[in-house]
């Protein structure tokens, strides 16, 4: 078996960077997932609290509201005595006839007050209801952020610890490259969606399926030479060269 050229080599290393960049973008993802779920219900929390404030902000105002008019009523009340006092008193027929207008007012605004107070009492003892309600619901959102937060904390404690054992193999691996060749790797897969290194098949890249010329294809397949996309600027392995694995196999 013909030992693996210097660019099957550099290659092969390059593909190893890309598995384990893959394994940290997967696990990244699966954690910023389940924090980015949680910070959505904080939000969420915060939204709905604050709208608790504004509600009960409301319900106050119309408790004082409500207060006003009940000292309204009140008043009328005590006027409708006076008046059947003074009407009690009254000896003219002219000062029995105001006397009976003015306590048909009175008990005119006494039923416009009346009827004013039962409606704030109805619209008051609903609103309440409303904000019970709704503090009920924020109680048990809150509860299940607390709980996902407490579940979740070992299954972040792992992934965390995942990244980081990755990124001490990542670096590793990349100690056997020139640092040029890591950077340019590192350009490419910010530039290319994460995605640097990817398999030529039947003579068309398939980072972004253009084809290319026989010459890079020829070389490739030899391991001649690294070639890179012409399109993309993806590096380039003959994709049946590889094991199941990604490492290269000699003399293929």
């Amino acid at each position: 078996m013909a030992n693996l050229t210097e660019a099957q080599i550099i290659i092969d290393v390059l593909r190893k960077l890309q598995a384990i960049d893959d394994e940290i973008r997967d696990v990244r993802e699966g954690r910023d997932a389940m924090t980015g779920n949680l910070a959505r219900l904080h939000r969420v929390l915060e939204m709905r609290d604050g709208q608790l404030a504004e509600m009960r902000g409301k319900l106050a105002e119309a408790e004082s509201w409500f207060a006003k008019k009940s000292g309204e009523l009140e008043t009328e009340k005590e006027k409708l005595v006076k008046a059947k006092g003074k009407l009690s008193g009254v000896t003219r027929s002219k000062e029995y006839v105001a006397v009976n207008r003015e306590m048909d007012n009175i008990r005119k605004n006494l039923a416009s007050r009346e009827d004013e107070v039962n409606r704030l009492t109805v619209a008051i003892e609903e609103f309440r209801s409303t904000i019970q309600r709704e503090d009920e619901k924020v109680a048990h959102m809150r509860q299940v952020a607390n709980d996902e937060a407490s579940g979740n904390e070992a299954a972040l404690g792992e992934m965390n610890s995942t990244i980081s054992g990755a990124e001490d193999r990542r670096g590793e691996i990349a100690t056997q490259l020139k640092p040029a060749i890591v950077r340019r790797y590192a350009k490419i897969f910010k530039a290319r969606d994460g995605v640097a290194v990817t398999a030529l098949v039947d003579g068309v890249c398939s980072g972004c399926n253009m084809v290319l010329q026989p010459r890079f294809v020829e070389q490739i397949l030899r391991g001649s030479s690294i070639i890179q996309c012409p399109h993309c600027s993806r590096y380039l392995f003959d994709g049946s060269s590889h094991d199941h694995e990604g490492n290269a196999i000699a003399g293929s």
